[in-house]
């Protein structure tokens, strides 16, 4: 929301405080403010009359002008603008004056010609170019005859000496999206009391001759004014420059009223052209399928859910939203209707946001509007039609209410704010602040029974809003500072401790973690996940673009996104994980997500890289699992589509499936730019709940012995499950077991492939003899001859 200063001066005196004081009063006491700055940051500039203008002796563009700055002072400028002319009365930037983006205006020769200044445009000041009246646009800007003389102030004539103070707003806060909603607040803060307008309008003694009728309670009440004789034109100046600091542009005299009372009250008004709208209004549901083109020239179709203005059979508006087509006020108009109403806000943001039109009004309805400020703020619109389009305005009102807002109370008192705060502030001190919030109240002994205001939307009938008010007006700085009196001790959970530990093995082996979106797009949900995993997902109601619309299922999506991120950036040497909860419509679950590209490790010294692959990535997870006691086994997977169907495996802990590991397919990785990247997603509940411990044993005083053993299995037969029948039969004496070679070629059938197994052998009683292990060796390999149909290579 950005407040004009000069605006909020109509509602307070603020001539005995200066810049500083109103930005500390605003931003501690009110709400935080995004900037606070002057509207126009030029200096050193004057109104200028042009005496005589005359071209250039060396340029086709340029004019040598002789200019009037005061009296008896007349300044040579060599101006570009193509509108210069004589006796124009023009802005005129002095030497030594400093413009936009620290512009500093020097004496100078153009030419061969001295320029002692510069003609200035408004987007020279500053002005952006939207908020510049079309006709200049391309030029330097004129004063109209008789509104300025040389040697005056033209900012003060344009009323752009002005201070816009951004408010960084809170969505519960829509009190503050109106100057006077803000002046309420200052005033309290500034313990001033408040000037509000006094709205006097001289209606004509004429009944109004449309009627009103709400058939649906989407729309709590709607008043209809009949303003004849209305002439379309300029407004002026001070006006435009105050829309123009509320971010608005200016149009025409009846546009820019209805959006001068909406920042003003916090009131969104429309105007229809009356000639076009009929004798009736009906206010109603759309039907589906229904179709309306509005104001921006776009024909849009509605909802059953959508709140529309109608002749009675057509719609003419979309409530709260945007104006229709057919009914819209434009030069010729002569009469127009104007409308102030109270939609539903939970059926304005709706509309809104399902037709994607967003607008100063909308923002209003939909977080609530003050209910008793209707009525002022359509008379106040139909105050300045009068003084500024010559109107003039019926007196009949045709209104027609469908929902009462009844009157909400809270009663409290000061010992119940103080326990609440830890403060002391005595009752006399709550009495007054009450006063300067402007509540109406009733005290009986030392409680108070206060009515709230309409125009605090945001207050609901509980002490703690009060509490809040008086904690922010008396500032948050001055709640004393307490230890909290308990005697519990803060710790970590176990599976706390577990995650703990998880992150700092992981960034010990030299990934870097990522935090992601939760939030991903609906197609893209089953791309790590086989099918028969996917569960229903979690979706956004209203989501506020396509590419977060629905709760991940899978960590991988956003840290498969950070590798194509990284690998469009030149980045390609990329080892990252996450820990994060996935979500579907019944569960939330801690996974981990470990992704690799390019080289994981080099020494380049000696020339020596660890390239990113499967076997690297699997050593990875297994040293983690090592760390952890934890035990898992590998299944092929084949199912999911991103990832390369040989070179893919699910992880099993025990009977359970806790997640994936392979490297990702090559057609899916062009897609998505990520190429000859590894990745690995598992479920961390049993990883963070086991509690097995960890058991340590003295090292063996008796020697080891390691034997090779080299076997030839058809293809189909797995790796695990040839290790698990030599750890099953020798597990009383085989310390370790590793896989060092994998062969398929010559001597070795096209279906078959020889596996390479190094055994250590050990006895903690004994030092092992040959014949023990040649005997041990030998059951095993009967062992895989029966299991495995294995034979010996």
């Amino acid at each position: 929301m950005r407040v004009s200063k000069n605006w909020l001066s109509e509602y307070i005196d603020l001539s005995k405080y200066s810049d500083d004081d109103l930005f500390k009063y605003i931003n501690f006491h009110i709400n935080e403010i995004e900037s606070y700055k002057p509207m126009v940051n030029a200096t050193n500039l004057t109104v200028g009359r042009v005496l005589e203008c005359t071209a250039h002796p060396d340029s086709d563009h340029l004019h040598v002008c002789k200019v009037e700055v005061a009296n008896n002072e007349v300044l040579q400028i060599v101006c570009g603008a193509p509108n210069v002319d004589k006796d124009e009365l023009v802005i005129v930037a002095l030497v030594g004056a400093v413009l936009q983006g620290e512009f500093k205006i020097k004496p100078s020769k153009i030419r061969g010609v001295e320029s002692n200044g510069m003609l200035c445009s408004l987007q020279e000041l500053g002005i952006e170019e939207k908020y510049v009246p079309e006709a200049y646009k391309n030029g330097i800007y004129n004063f109209k005859e008789g509104t300025v003389k040389p040697g005056d102030d033209p900012l003060k004539a344009l009323g752009l000496d002005d201070t816009v103070i951004d408010l960084e707003l809170t969505s519960n806060r829509s009190d503050l999206l109106s100057i006077e909603g803000v002046a309420y607040d200052l005033c309290a803060a500034l313990n001033e009391k408040i000037n509000l307008k006094d709205v006097k309008v001289n209606f004509v003694d004429k009944k109004n001759p449309i009627s009103v009728k709400v058939d649906t309670d989407k729309c709590y009440k709607y008043n209809l004014r009949y303003v004849e004789g209305v002439k379309i034109k300029e407004s002026p100046m001070w006006m435009k420059a105050r829309l123009v600091a509320s971010g608005i542009r200016p149009i025409n005299n009846v546009v820019d009223i209805t959006n001068y009372v909406l920042m003003e009250m916090g009131q969104p008004l429309h105007s229809f052209d009356a000639d076009k709208l009929g004798n009736k209004v009906v206010v109603r549901l759309a039907k589906n399928g229904e179709k309306i083109v509005t104001l921006d020239n776009i024909e849009r179709e509605l909802q059953d859910t959508d709140v529309v203005i109608t002749d009675g059979k057509t719609p003419l508006c979309v409530g709260g939203v945007m104006g229709g087509l057919s009914t819209e006020v434009t030069n010729e108009t002569v009469n127009i209707a104007l409308e102030a109403a109270y939609f539903d806000p939970l059926s304005i943001r709706k509309t809104s946001s399902r037709l994607n039109l967003k607008s100063e009004s909308s923002v209003r309805f939909e977080r609530k509007i003050d209910y008793d400020r209707c009525e002022r703020a359509l008379d106040f619109a139909c105050e300045l039609l009068e003084k500024y389009a010559d109107a003039k305005v019926y007196k009949d009102l045709a209104s027609d209410i469908k929902v009462k807002m009844p009157k909400k109370y809270v009663k409290i008192t000061a010992d119940k704010i103080n326990n609440v705060l830890g403060t002391e502030l005595s009752d006399k001190f709550v009495n007054e602040l009450f006063d300067r919030l402007n509540y109406k109240y009733e005290k009986n002994n030392l409680e108070y029974n206060i009515e709230l205001p309409s125009r605090r939307m945001d207050l609901e009938q509980s002490a703690q809003d009060i509490i809040e008010d008086v904690a922010r007006m008396n500032g948050y700085d001055n709640i004393p500072t307490t230890i909290a009196q308990t005697r519990d001790k803060g710790y970590l959970t176990y599976s706390q401790k577990r995650t703990r530990l998880v992150r700092q093995i992981l960034a010990f082996m030299g990934l870097n973690e990522v935090v992601n979106y939760s939030l991903i797009k609906e197609s893209e949900l089953g791309y790590y996940i086989s099918k028969e995993d996917l569960k229903e997902p979690v979706k956004v109601l209203m989501p506020l673009t396509e590419d977060r619309a629905v709760m991940r299922e899978s960590l991988l999506n956003g840290v498969i996104e950070n590798i194509a991120y990284n690998r469009a950036r030149k980045n390609d040497n990329i080892s990252i994980f996450e820990i994060g909860n996935v979500h579907t419509v019944n569960t939330e679950t801690l996974h981990l997500a470990i992704a690799l590209n390019g080289i994981y490790s080099s020494l380049e010294w000696k020339d020596d890289k660890l390239v990113s692959g499967f076997f690297t990535l699997k050593g990875i997870l297994e040293a983690l699992f090592d760390k952890l006691n934890f035990k898992v086994s590998y299944k092929p997977c084949k199912e999911i589509d991103a990832f390369h169907p040989g070179r893919c495996a699910y992880i099993y802990h025990g009977q359970n499936k806790i997640g994936v590991i392979g490297e990702l397919h090559p057609r899916f990785a062009k897609e998505h730019d990520c190429k000859d990247t590894v990745a690995l997603e598992i479920d961390l509940t049993d990883l963070i709940n086991e509690n097995k411990g960890l058991k340590y044993e003295s090292i063996n005083k008796f020697p080891s012995v390691s034997r090779d053993l080299a076997i030839v299995v058809k293809k189909d037969v797995e790796a695990d499950t040839v290790l698990n029948v030599i750890k099953n039969t020798g597990k009383k004496t085989i310390s370790n077991i590793r896989i060092f070679d994998l062969y398929t070629g010559e001597n070795v059938g096209e279906d078959e492939k020889s596996l390479a197994f190094s055994i250590t052998f050990e006895d903690k009683t004994k030092t092992l003899e040959t014949k023990d292990v040649d005997d041990m060796v030998e059951r095993i390999i009967k062992k895989l001859e029966k299991e495995c149909n294995a034979r010996l290579r």
